[in-house]
């Protein structure tokens, strides 16, 4: 190398130019193929389903099923319905289960409440009235907003590793150095080598990974469901809008019972950050789920869900014993 003259070294650099956009683009045709598998129940089939339009003309696909008190799912920065694949089947055997994606596409004028006019549209479109908000990251702050704007619609919310700001302040140089690298891992590499760096960075605990005993099912989503079927791009413009919000003013103002799930191991969101939601918030409850990260609703199916299933049964009574005091007449 050190004996190429000038343009020698040029044509090299710009031979491995090539080679290098012409893998980026070959990687990412091969990420916008990826067909995300469909959320199922326990007898093999999908779950129904459909496409709703909203009202500035964008199209995302939803799924609507069981019957009951109705759960309204929202995903978090990447987007998907199927985050929830553990959840929407097991719950909507006593619930009635409702989740779109995230939108792909934006007005340059939209804003952060574009997503909370999302979830007040399809709410409205498949006629639910009164319902539990359940958001995971970005999803969560949907929900609090959703919660400020809406306070009448909701019955309570659940905060799943949530933020109520975007803030990089917890990031050290380490893991600011770790975190593009294993993104960059799991969306631009074949797809044995990003499996088995991804379990490295689930030793570390860097970006949604986490090494709790469900890693590889945190794995494959990243690989097959989540970050590499949507343009960095996308997820980016999701999350922008907040990056102009600080939703921790309105928080006291939010009276309805709410939940926060936290993964202890998550470097993402912080603990600090879902603990001081959780004391903002006038009526609210916080359960870690033990050695999950960001995703403890995906490396953790089991102790996620019986978590909320438990609180949604002393949500149910709670309310059924307000109903019967007013009844009474009690002051």
């Amino acid at each position: 190398m050190s004996g190429l003259r000038w343009p020698g070294r040029f044509a090299l650099g710009a031979a491995a130019g090539v080679a290098g956009v012409a893998w980026w683009l070959a990687m990412t045709r091969r990420n916008e193929a990826l067909v995300r598998p469909p959320v199922r129940d326990g007898s093999g089939e999908a779950l129904p389903g459909g496409v709703i339009e909203y009202s500035d003309g964008e199209r995302v696909e939803y799924v609507d099923a069981g019957s009951g008190d109705a759960l309204v799912w929202v995903p978090g920065a990447d987007g998907p319905k199927e985050t929830f694949r553990y959840q929407l089947p097991s719950f909507a055997r006593r619930h009635r289960v409702v989740c779109a994606d995230l939108r792909r596409e934006f007005r340059e004028t939209a804003d952060f409440d574009r997503l909370v006019d999302d979830v007040a549209e399809l709410v409205d479109a498949r006629g639910v009235n009164r319902f539990v908000l359940i958001g995971t990251s970005l999803g969560s702050a949907i929900t609090m907003r959703f919660a400020s704007r809406f306070p009448e619609r909701v019955r309570g919310i659940v905060l799943c590793n949530p933020l109520a700001r975007v803030s990089y302040r917890h990031v050290g140089f380490n893991r600011a150095a770790l975190i593009p690298l294993a993104m960059l891992t799991t969306r631009y590499l074949p797809t044995e080598l990003s499996r088995g760096l991804a379990r490295t960075w689930s030793r570390l605990g860097v970006w949604i990974f986490d090494d709790s005993p469900g890693r590889d099912a945190l794995i494959e989503y990243a690989l097959f469901t989540g970050p590499r079927t949507v343009r960095p791009s996308v997820s980016d413009r999701r999350v922008s809008g907040l990056r102009r919000v600080d939703l921790r003013t309105d928080l006291a103002d939010i009276a309805v019972p709410a939940l926060v799930v936290k993964g202890p191991r998550d470097e993402y969101c912080p603990v600090d950050w879902a603990r001081e939601i959780t004391e903002l918030l006038p009526d609210a409850e916080y359960v870690p789920i033990p050695g999950t990260g960001h995703c403890s609703h995906i490396s953790r199916p089991g102790a996620f869900n019986e978590t909320l299933g438990d609180w949604l049964q002393r949500l149910r009574a709670r309310e059924e014993e307000e109903e019967e005091s007013v009844e009474r007449g009690d002051a």
